[in-house]
């Protein structure tokens, strides 16, 4: 935050609001346009629409049968 504002937990509420949500509108931009979540969403949607959001969208789309185990013999170490 800027030197010259006071510290957060003094400011009015509605002023520490728009801080955080301007903090969240630009880490949204940050992220390819597909994967921004629509405006309604930002705006009046709850976190957890907006977690829901990102567990779907940003999901890394690890397949069912792609995990590789490797056993080690502790014999083998050496």
């Amino acid at each position: 935050m800027h030197t010259a504002l006071p510290p957060a937990d003094e400011l009015p509420w509605t002023i520490t609001w728009v801080i955080r949500k301007r903090a969240q509108i630009d880490s949204f931009l940050e992220l390819p346009k597909e994967k921004r979540p629509p405006d309604d969403m930002i705006w009046y949607g709850t976190q957890d629409d907006l977690d829901h959001w990102f567990d779907r969208v940003l999901k890394k789309g690890d397949k069912p049968g792609k995990e590789v185990t490797l056993e080690i013999d502790s014999s083998e170490i050496g």
